[in-house]
């Protein structure tokens, strides 16, 4: 039967999407995830074509939503600061989406079939899981917390292994009452192991998810079963507009004075206990990040500063409060809230689109609990559809699952077995109908091979980054600056740390005498991430070279707003101040400074500053 093998090459590629692993770039999973991914659908689409499968669609908010949501994620490429960063995130939406748009499209074309394979796949792809956990264990001296981080399984993290977990349970639990012996049997160890692991782990934000999905299928069955409130009365735009206004209301006027709160709680709590005082800090850091979140959604709450570009705009809000960034030179990628992680890159109407979709897929399907007959087994697949989802979401509250390759698949085929029941059982409104023939079969595969062609080049980046580092260490600088050249492209320009790959090259031909060039490459880096401190110091420093004063003091005093235990810039700007015989200035600069050290004290000495031991 045709439809089997596009669904086989449909489902295999996810399985092989969720678990690839490639030793020689920077990381192991996400670059082979999305090119296999990409890849993936890619053939499925040629064999839609080859076979002449065709289907129509009529078109539901839904679905609108969800196309939205996409579409709307590739277009802020177009006010994206770095717009590869832009591309590789608004293309990874695009995936997902093609995952649940399929994954909706094999169910009706063969429901029997697709879930037996697709569940029996769940079960080979948690035993591959869990023998790569046991062999991480048996390579532990210990199991103390900072241990169990190097439990990652397959994933990129231990709090992903567990997210990760958590999405593949909800196949685990549906093989065990879909599928015929041995295999349910099978799916029920799996169960048991599954849950073992997600005790050992530890993870916090997954025992929340847990909680709530319990929650959520305890109060849908009780409601089912003995209230009976009658929701199918309760018409379904008042509910979703309600949800989506209480919601705006939440995340706009109330959650950020709640954060400032918290944080104010929580640095007391540190002050006064010691032995929890790592613990405590690991949360403030957390409840600082989604706190300066907010400046990012002051700056453009409307359209957001563009898909991926979150970790360049973040700095803008300064970095004090955030220890490792400033002391450590640690960079943070993501706020560990894909809620705000949302709302802070696509802005009003990129978050909207998504909370339509999420909500239109959760309460569509809860109508439908009071609309279906009484089907026991139906209603019990709804029912944890809409626990896990909801689960999910608690998760991405206080998490990053949506950086991930295999996290957005299987989230969205869950969305895509939902959405399957709602367009059985409920008559939603027809905003259109599409149908799917050759020309836009054709169109759909040349964007996936733009796609791929963009995770190509990406993979191409991290292997030269990868080699550039390796050459800084060893100070060979023409090589790094080889390696940099090499890496850099239209969907590769930044560091997985957000720094410029121009920085690097800058820095080396800085080095090498070149200050000319450097500062080329510098301004280059600056254009790309405009707030980022080290590159905002190293081009003020090719301005000192230049004997561009003004711009070189504009740039440091940017620098030190940024990362005010940052010493460098004010160092740095402490001796031009110096040198200008300007020793009042450069005191005040001096006074700044948060670390000792031989410069600084040589300088204390010229401005005549003496401190106490």
């Amino acid at each position: 039967m045709k439809n089997r093998s596009v669904i086989n090459t449909f489902i295999f590629g996810i399985i092989f999407s969720s678990s690839l692993v490639f030793p020689f770039i920077l990381d192991l999973t996400l670059l082979p995830r999305f090119i296999s991914l990409g890849v993936s659908i890619a053939l499925v689409f040629y064999f839609c074509l080859q076979s002449d499968l065709k289907f129509s669609l009529k078109l539901d908010f839904i679905f609108l939503a969800g196309a939205g949501y996409s579409i709307f994620a590739f277009t802020s490429i177009l006010w994206a600061t770095s717009k590869s960063e832009s591309l590789f995130e608004a293309s990874k939406q695009i995936l997902f989406f093609f995952t649940f748009a399929f994954t909706y499209f094999f169910l009706k074309q063969s429901y029997d079939y697709f879930l037996k394979v697709l569940l029996k796949c769940s079960i080979a792809l948690f035993l591959i899981i869990f023998l790569v956990v046991c062999f991480q264990l048996s390579e532990l001296q210990n199991f103390n917390k900072d241990a169990l981080y190097r439990i990652t399984g397959v994933n990129g993290h231990k709090n992903l292994l567990a997210s990760f977990l958590f999405l593949n349970l909800f196949f685990l639990i549906a093989s065990f009452y879909k599928l015929k012996q041995p295999w349910s049997l099978l799916a029920l160890a799996c169960i048991l192991l599954s849950t073992l692991l997600l005790i050992f782990l530890k993870t916090k934000a997954v025992w929340l998810g847990i909680s709530v999905s319990v929650a959520v299928t305890v109060t849908l069955y009780l409601f089912i079963n003995y209230f009976k409130v009658p929701l199918i009365k309760v018409k379904l735009p008042i509910l979703l507009i309600s949800v989506l206004v209480f919601t705006n209301v939440f995340f706009f006027v109330f959650l950020q004075p709640l954060i400032q709160k918290s944080e104010s709680f929580t640095s007391n709590l540190e002050g006064g206990a010691n032995a929890t005082s790592n613990i405590l800090k690991v949360e403030e850091e957390r409840l600082v990040l989604w706190d300066k979140t907010y400046h990012l959604i002051r700056q453009k709450s409307l359209i957001g500063v563009g898909a991926g570009n979150w970790q360049t705009y973040l700095p803008d809000a300064t970095l004090s409060g955030l220890w490792r960034g400033e002391e450590l030179n640690y960079t943070f990628q993501r706020p560990h809230n894909d809620f705000l992680w949302i709302l802070s890159e696509l802005g009003f109407i990129g978050f909207n689109f998504y909370l339509l979709f999420l909500f239109g897929l959760i309460f569509s399907a809860i109508k439908i609990l009071w609309l279906i007959p009484r089907d026991k087994w139906l209603r019990l697949d709804l029912i944890l559809c809409i626990a896990f989802i909801t689960g999910y979401a608690a998760i991405s509250f206080f998490d990053f699952p949506k950086e991930r390759i295999e996290h957005g698949l299987w989230i969205s085929i869950l969305y895509g077995m939902i959405y399957y029941h709602i367009k059985k059982y409920l008559p939603l409104k027809k905003f259109g109908e599409i149908r799917v023939n050759d020309v836009a079969v054709f169109a759909s595969l040349l964007v996936l091979l733009g796609i791929v062609f963009t995770g190509i080049k990406r993979f191409n980046g991290e292997y030269y980054t990868r080699r550039m580092y390796n050459y800084k260490n060893s100070n060979q600088l023409p090589d790094l600056i080889s390696s940099g050249n090499s890496a850099m492209s239209y969907a590769y320009s930044v560091d997985p740390t957000s720094i410029p790959i121009y920085w690097y090259t800058g820095n080396a031909k800085a080095s090498m005498g070149n200050y000319k060039e450097a500062q080329q490459d510098f301004l280059k880096a600056y254009e790309l991430a405009p707030y980022n401190k080290n590159v905002l110091n190293d081009l003020a420093s090719s301005f000192v070279f230049t004997n561009e004063v003004l711009s070189a003091k504009k740039f440091y005093e940017e620098a030190a707003r940024i990362s005010p235990r940052f010493d460098e810039p004010k160092l740095n700007l402490a001796a031009m101040y110096i040198n200008a015989n300007d020793f009042k200035t450069a005191t005040f600069w001096l006074n700044s400074l948060m670390h000792d050290s031989e410069r600084r004290s040589n300088y204390e000495k010229i401005v005549g500053i003496t401190r106490e031991n």
